[in-house]
């Protein structure tokens, strides 16, 4: 076996700031990973909180109407983090004029070149890749100066390819297979697909300065009305036990802001940030840290030596760790590592997810399955 790159775009620029874009997938070799990278221009004084991966709705695989992949961009990154302990493409830039950069890959199998998980697309007909973005998802209409700057969208896409090997038999297929708004309390069930194996299980909970145990405080799977639970945690201690178990995760941020202002963060839980000036003259002789800091949040000071205010907008360099990327919890149905330990839920009839919503947030379920080629 040997591996190989295959490009199928590079730095395109897209005509339009929302739209949908479909590639005819043509490989022929087994595909272990699909690597993207987009990016947009910031206006020409700042483009501040407006995370471009919030901006890139939908990445798909399909089949017609048959779907092997559908996923946000945050989605993705979440899962590639719970599948690798890497960061993954990340550079945040507010300031004048910068590039906004966000990247991701997406792994058909349990880690990288896997050979017993890829993607063989010889086994289907017409099967195309769909990008759907939209650049004023987030701050609304486009203006010249502080969102993106319009026409400046880019996407790469590359295929991770594995050569000179039987094809394997099946890959591992995610989707968000839910998505609504939650209630301030209550129990909102939700049925899970009963087809294939279960390897992953993904909830992304968001509402703006709430931390995700704020908006889900209990979580539990059920078969067959309670014949079989596989679990039923507190939100509180299964977060503490998921950090545990995959760590932190470190994000470089240049943030343009001036004293009191929030700053958004791409992780919800526990959050640290440390700020350098990014030798701004303006700012020397100033001081430059937190009045607080968490659920995806960091208010600062920026203030003069004698504790007066400094309200113009500055470049602040941002150190962040946390976990919880992109506000969300993942659920291992099993050793990660280990096929046999998944979870089965086809000799059940119903399988449902019961959470206990606390919070009117954005609430989504991604599941990741074990499927035949």
């Amino acid at each position: 076996m040997r591996v190989r790159d295959a490009t199928l775009l590079y730095q395109e620029t897209q005509s339009s700031d929302a739209s949908t874009k479909t590639i005819d997938l043509s490989l022929t070799d087994p595909i272990s990973a699909l690597g993207f990278e987009f990016q947009a221009k910031n206006g020409t004084t700042s483009n501040r909180n407006n995370s471009l991966l919030k901006c890139i709705t939908k990445i798909e695989i399909v089949d017609g109407s048959d779907a092997l992949l559908s996923l946000s961009a945050e989605e993705i990154q979440a899962l590639q983090f719970y599948k690798t302990g890497k960061r993954p493409m990340m550079r945040d830039d507010e300031s004048a004029a910068a590039l906004y950069v966000a990247g991701m890959l997406v792994l058909f199998g349990r880690y990288l070149y896997d050979q017993e998980y890829a993607l063989d697309l010889t086994k289907y007909r017409n099967p195309q890749l769909k990008i759907t973005w939209d650049l004023t998802k987030v701050s609304g209409a486009l203006n010249t100066t502080t969102t993106f700057a319009t026409g400046t969208f880019k996407i790469s896409v590359w295929a991770k390819i594995l050569e000179g090997m039987p094809a394997p038999g099946k890959f591992l297929m995610a989707k968000e297979i839910d998505s609504w708004t939650g209630a301030t309390s209550g129990d909102k069930r939700k049925e899970l697909p009963a087809d294939f194996p279960y390897r992953l299980v993904m909830l992304q909970t968001y509402k703006s300065g709430n931390d995700i145990r704020e908006n889900i405080t209990k979580v539990k799977m059920t078969c067959d009305t309670d014949k079989f639970i596989p679990f039923e945690r507190d939100m509180f201690e299964w977060d503490e036990e998921m950090a545990q178990l995959f760590g932190n995760v470190v994000i470089w941020k240049r943030a343009f802001a001036s004293n009191d202002d929030d700053i958004y963060l791409p992780v919800n839980r526990e959050p640290q940030v440390q700020f350098t000036k990014d030798g701004n003259a303006g700012l020397r002789g100033y001081d430059v840290g937190s009045n607080y800091c968490w659920s995806g949040l960091v208010n600062i000071y920026v203030c003069d030596t004698s504790g007066g205010a400094y309200t113009s907008d500055q470049k602040i360099m941002c150190l962040i760790e946390g976990h919880a990327l992109h506000d969300t919890q993942p659920i291992p149905m099993g050793d990660l590592a280990r096929p046999e330990t998944w979870f089965d839920p086809t000799p059940y009839k119903k399988v449902e997810l019961v959470l206990t919503e606390a919070a009117a947030a954005a609430n989504k379920i991604v599941l990741e399955q074990v499927r035949p080629n």
